[in-house]
C-alpha cells in the first residue's frame, strides 16, 4: 500500500474556527474543525501552504476525511487553543498511510518534528500502536494550527481524532481485547475446518481454510495489527500485502465455490465463469509488480464484488433446485456481498467514512464464515449418509461376487505377470542378436563399475566392430548382414565367461565388459575372440563370407572414484578407431 502523509502543526492565528482544549472533554472528532486544500501537483511544501489565502481552503466538515482514490496531495488545517498543560494524542486511524511528517510551531517557532508511516519499520513509530498515534508537545497556553499533508496510492482516508492521554489508553485496552477475541475466532475457524479437511480430504474445505486465512490476514493488514505483530520490519510487504490478500482470497473463494457447489456438474457455465475470474486475478497478481498499486487494488475490489455476485447467484439457483446446503451458502454470501459493497463504495469515496464502517466489514465477514461453516457441516452430514448407503451397497455386491472376483483377479494377475516378463525381456534384449541392447548393457556396466570401485578390482571393456560390414550388405544384401551379426555373436557367446557382460551398442558395434580382469587377461580374451572369428567364415547360401573384427581395449586397475562408464567407452572407442586405422582385424589396447 503506497501512501504518503506529511503532518504539520503550527501555532499561529488563522481564520478557521478554533478547537478549545481547555474543556473537560476527553475526545474530539476533528472532522468538524478541519479545512482542506487539494494539491494536484503534489509539489507544495509547508512554507508555501502557510502562505495560501483563506479562499484556497475548503471546509472539511461532512467530508469524513474520505476522498476515494486520488493522485493529489491533500492538506488539512485545524486551529487549536490550549489552557493548561495536558497530555494530548493525535490519532490518525488509518494504518495504511505511508509517510507522516509532523511539525509543531508556536509563534512561527518550530517546537516539534516527527516522521512516521508504514514505509518505515514499525519500530520507528513514536508509539507502538496499530494506528498512527502522535504525542503532542503542546505549550500550556496559546493558540495553534496544525497542517496535515496526505498523498495516497490507495484509498484517501484520513480519520483524525484528538484524545486526552488517559482516555486514549483506556480505549486502546478495550480495542485490543476486542480485536484479540476477533482474531481468536478467525483462528478457531481455520483450525476447525482444517481438521475437517484432514478428516474428509475434500478440496472444498482446504480452499475454505485458505480463504479464511487470507481474510484474516487482510483484516490484520487493514487494521494495522499485521504490521504490528506479523511483519513489523517487512516494509515492502506492507506496501503490497493488502492487495495480495484481496487477490488470493478471491481466488480461493472461486475455488471453494467451484468444489462446494459442484459447479462443473450442476452449473457448468458459472463454473467456467469463475475459472476465468481466477485467471484474471492471477494476471492482476503478476501485474502488481509492474502497474501502480492504485490501479491493481481498484481492479481487485471490482473483481471481488463480481465474484461475490456470481457466488450469490449460484447459491440462489441451487437453493431453488432444493439443495439444502445452498440455503446456508446463499445467506452467507448475502451478508458478505453487502459488507463488500459498502466497504468498496467507502474506499472509492462514494460513501462517507462512518465510524461503524470499519466494524461492519469484519463483522459481516465473521457472520459469513459462521454461516459457511454451518453449510460445510450440513454437507458433511449429507455426504456421510451417502457414503454409508454406498458402503452398504458395495458390501452387498462384494458378498455376491466374491468368488468370481477372486478368480478374475487371479487370472488377470497371471496375465499381467506374463506380460510384464515379456516386456522386461523385450526392453533389455536386442531382437536380432539376442544379447543385451545398448540401454541394458549400460545399466549393467554402471553396476559393474560401482562394484569395481568399491572393492578396487580391475575392470576391462572391449569394443568390437565388424570389419567391412557395409561391403557385406552391399554385396550380399541386408539379410546376409544380419546373419553375419548373429554368426559373430554366437562365436563370442561360446568364448566369454558367465560373469562377462556382452551387448550390442548399435549397428555392427558391440561391447564386452570383463569383470575383475587385468589388461593382459583381457587382451588374451580379445585375441581369442578375434582369432576364432577370423577362422570361422559364414556359410551363406553356398557362399563363404569371411568375417573379421577390430577391437579396442581399455582397462582400469583399480578404477578411480570419479571415473564414469561413458569415459571408459570413449577410451575403448578411440582404441577401436586406432585398430581400424592401422589395418583392421586386430586388438589395440588403451590402458589407464
Amino acid at each position: 500500500m503506497a501512501v504518503m502523509v506529511t503532518l504539520v502543526f503550527c501555532f499561529e492565528a488563522h481564520a478557521a474556527s478554533t478547537l478549545q482544549l481547555g474543556t473537560t472533554q476527553e475526545y474530539f472528532d476533528l472532522d468538524a474543525y478541519a479545512e482542506y486544500l487539494e494539491d494536484e501537483s503534489g509539489q507544495l511544501d509547508i512554507s508555501t501552504i502557510q502562505q495560501q489565502s483563506s479562499e484556497a481552503w475548503k471546509d472539511a466538515a461532512g467530508s469524513h476525511f474520505s476522498f476515494g482514490f486520488s493522485d493529489s496531495a491533500y492538506w488539512f488545517r485545524i486551529n487549536l487553543e490550549t489552557s493548561g498543560l495536558q497530555d494530548w494524542f493525535l490519532e490518525i486511524d488509518y494504518p495504511l498511510l505511508d509517510d507522516i511528517t509532523f511539525y509543531l510551531f508556536s509563534d512561527e517557532r518550530l517546537l516539534q518534528e516527527v516522521k512516521t508511516g508504514d514505509v518505515r519499520p514499525f519500530s520507528e513509530r513514536p508509539l507502538k500502536t496499530r494506528e498512527f498515534i502522535l504525542p503532542l508537545k503542546l505549550p500550556s497556553t496559546g493558540q495553534a494550527t496544525f497542517y496535515l499533508r496526505v498523498t495516497s496510492a490507495g484509498s484517501m482516508q484520513i480519520p483524525m481524532n484528538l484524545w486526552r492521554g488517559s482516555s486514549f489508553y483506556e480505549r486502546d485496552e478495550i480495542e485490543t481485547a476486542a480485536l484479540g477475541l476477533y482474531f481468536g475466532a478467525i483462528l478457531v475457524m481455520i483450525l476447525y475446518n482444517l481438521f475437517l479437511y484432514i478428516r474428509v480430504y475434500e478440496p472444498a474445505y482446504i480452499y475454505y481454510v485458505l480463504y479464511v486465512l487470507m481474510f484474516g490476514l487482510f483484516i490484520a493488514g487493514l487494521t494495522g495489527w499485521g504490521y504490528k505483530y506479523l511483519w513489523p520490519e517487512a516494509v515492502d510487504f506492507q506496501q503490497y500485502g493488502l492487495a495480495i490478500f484481496i487477490i488470493m482470497g478471491s481466488i480461493f473463494v472461486c475455488r471453494f465455490t467451484h468444489y462446494f457447489l459442484d459447479l462443473p456438474k450442476r452449473l457448468p457455465r458459472i463454473g467456467q465463469l469463475l475459472e476465468g475470474a481466477v485467471y484474471i486475478l492471477l494476471a492482476l497478481l503478476i501485474l502488481l509488480m509492474f502497474l501502480s498499486y492504485n490501479a491493481i487494488v481498484q481492479m481487485a475490489l471490482i473483481m471481488t464484488m463480481f465474484i461475490s455476485v456470481v457466488a450469490l447467484y449460484s447459491g440462489i439457483l441451487l437453493w431453488r433446485q432444493g439443495e439444502v446446503v445452498a440455503r446456508y451458502f446463499t445467506l452467507a454470501w448475502s451478508v458478505f456481498l453487502v459488507a463488500v459493497i459498502l466497504a468498496t463504495l467507502e474506499k472509492f469515496g462514494v460513501l462517507p467514512l462512518w465510524i461503524w464502517a470499519d466494524i461492519f466489514l469484519p463483522g459481516g465477514m465473521v457472520l459469513e464464515l459462521i454461516l459457511l461453516s454451518l453449510a460445510l457441516g450440513e454437507r458433511i452430514n449429507s455426504e456421510k449418509q451417502q457414503r454409508i448407503s454406498a458402503q452398504e451397497e458395495v458390501i452387498s455386491i462384494q458378498e455376491r461376487n466374491k468368488v468370481e472376483l477372486e478368480q478374475k483377479v487371479e487370472e488377470r494377475t497371471v496375465e499381467l505377470e506374463d506380460a510384464n516378463s515379456r516386456l522386461e525381456l523385450l526392453a533389455t534384449i536386442d531382437d536380432l542378436t539376442g544379447v543385451s541392447n545398448r540401454r541394458h548393457f549400460l545399466e549393467l556396466g554402471e553396476r559393474a563399475l560401482k562394484t569395481a570401485k568399491r572393492y578396487k578390482h580391475p575392470l576391462s571393456i572391449v569394443m568390437l566392430d565388424i570389419d567391412w560390414f557395409k561391403a557385406v550388405n552391399d554385396n550380399y544384401g541386408h539379410d546376409a548382414g544380419d546373419k553375419v551379426l548373429q554368426h559373430m555373436v554366437g562365436i563370442c557367446n561360446t568364448l566369454d565367461r558367465e560373469t562377462d557382460i556382452f551387448g550390442r551398442l548399435g549397428g555392427e558395434e558391440f561391447g564386452l565388459l570383463l569383470l575383475e580382469t587385468s589388461v593382459s587377461s583381457a587382451r588374451e580374451v580379445a585375441e581369442r575372440i578375434r582369432l576364432e572369428i577370423e577362422k570361422s567364415p559364414l556359410d551363406y547360401e553356398g557362399q563363404s563370407i569371411a568375417v573379421t573384427v577390430s577391437q579396442g581395449l581399455y582397462t582400469v586397475d583399480p578404477p578411480q572414484k570419479k571415473l564414469t562408464l561413458k569415459e571408459m567407452l570413449r577410451e575403448a572407442d578411440e582404441a577401436l578407431y586406432e585398430a581400424k586405422g592401422s589395418g583392421r582385424n586386430r586388438v589395440v589396447v588403451s590402458q589407464a
